[in-house]
This record gives C-alpha cells, structure tokens and sequence, in this order.
C-alpha cells in the first residue's frame, strides 16, 4: 500500500458526521455501519485493509425463558467476530462485535451484524466519530457535589502500586480462590501494562474470565494484534 498523508487522514476520519447521519436506538446515539465504512473509503482513498481474526460463538447464560420442546431454560449463544482494521502510516486497531444466534435468523445474518459491530470499534479506535458520539455528546450537567470527609471503604479507595512480580502472584491467587472481585482490582491495577494484560489472559482459567478480559481490554482501547493472538491462544487452550 502506498503511503498516506496521515495528517489529512486523521483530519477526515475524525471529522463530525452531519447531524441527519447519527440515528438514535433505545436512546443512544449511534452512526450506521455503511456510513462509517464509507469513511474509512473516503478518508484513505480505499487505501486500507480489514481482516477478520477470529470468529466463535459464547454462551451467554441461561435466560428466564423457557424453550417449549425441552422444557428446560434456554441458552442463548452469540456469534463474536474480532477484526483488524489497518491504515498505511496509522497503523492497526482491532476490534470486537457480537451478535445474538436468533431463532431461525441463522448464522449469516448474525456474522454480518458481528463483522459490522468489529469494523465500527476498529474503525472508533482511529478516531472516526468517537468525539461525536462519546467525549463531546450533550449531556445533562451533573450535580455538584460537597466534600466529604468520609473514609471511603478498602474497595473504593483507588489500588496501591505495586510490582509486576506481585502482581501476577495477585492472579494467580485471585483465580485459585476464584476472588472475582480481586481479579477486576487487579484489571484496574494493570493500567495500560501489555505485559500486566498479558497475565491476565495467560491466568484466566475459564472462557467466561477469558471474554471478560477480552472486554476490558477494548473498552480501554488496548485489544491489539498481539492481545487478540493470546486471547485465541489461551481460549484454545480452555476448550482443548
């Protein structure tokens, strides 16, 4: 690919869409995926690449509801899709998107809308209406709060520094004794630490541990290349 002015790129993909683009579903603000797509064309002149990594299917729980021919509750299984968006000059951003498997719907329409959801994050990742829908959206002003003198308790207090020695040795017990509520401490620990995100992932002792962290790690705009290979790594290793 050749190079880009990543200058005028970055200019265009994180301009504001035109207020009649941004639709609004249960209350949230969203840009349809063909727009944003569209962007990514328009901004690197079709100079790009999106590669889909990884595509498998996650038990979401039981449901309250009850399936009619078993009588048993119903199991509800989404299709997830991780993909790599890749912008000469910018770099690369992944991204996750998941859809619910429904009845009768089959598989293609929930890849579709997963693969649409995955570009969209990626695409969020470089920028591209990321201001306009999460950093600058109205939103109503909030109280204003008087000072406390009251000692917040060991579970709000923000975490203490430590080690990376001691931080693993932190996962490796918080998994033995299956402290969930010390294993999101210690995410909040990791920070932006590759090699802490890394213990995580190689700790994580279950597929459902293992999506959280996947979680976290693009909520905090850290799910890479590499991050998304462990990931695959270690889940194949869960369900081997």
């Amino acid at each position: 690919m050749e190079a880009l002015d990543t200058a005028a790129v970055t200019a265009l993909l994180t301009e504001p869409f035109p207020d009649d683009q941004v639709d609004r579903k249960n209350g949230k603000a969203y840009i349809p995926h063909e727009l944003v797509r569209d962007r990514v064309i328009t901004a690197t002149g079709n100079c790009f690449d999106w590669s889909i990594e990884q595509v498998y299917f996650r038990d979401d729980g039981v449901t309250r509801r009850t399936d009619r021919a078993t009588g048993g509750a119903k199991r509800p299984w989404s299709m997830v899709v991780i993909g790599t968006l890749m912008i000469p000059g910018l770099g690369r951003r992944s991204g996750i998107g998941a859809h619910p498997l429904d009845e009768g719907a089959g598989e293609d329409a929930a890849y579709k809308s997963a693969e649409s959801d995955a570009f969209k994050r990626a695409a969020m990742a470089f920028g591209v209406g990321l201001q306009q829908l999460y950093i600058n959206k109205p939103s109503a002003p909030r109280p204003r709060l008087e000072r406390s003198t009251t000692v917040r308790p060991p579970s709000q207090r923000p975490p203490e520094p430590i080690s990376d020695d001691v931080f693993e040795v932190q996962v490796q017990q918080a998994m033995t004794s299956r402290d969930g509520e010390a294993f999101r401490r210690l995410a909040e620990v990791a920070g932006s630490s590759e090699r802490r995100w890394s213990v995580l992932i190689a700790e994580s002792n279950s597929v459902a541990a293992l999506d959280w962290v996947a979680r976290q790690l693009e909520r905090r705009r850290l799910l890479s290349g590499p991050m998304v290979e462990a990931i695959d790594q270690r889940r194949t290793s869960l369900v081997a």
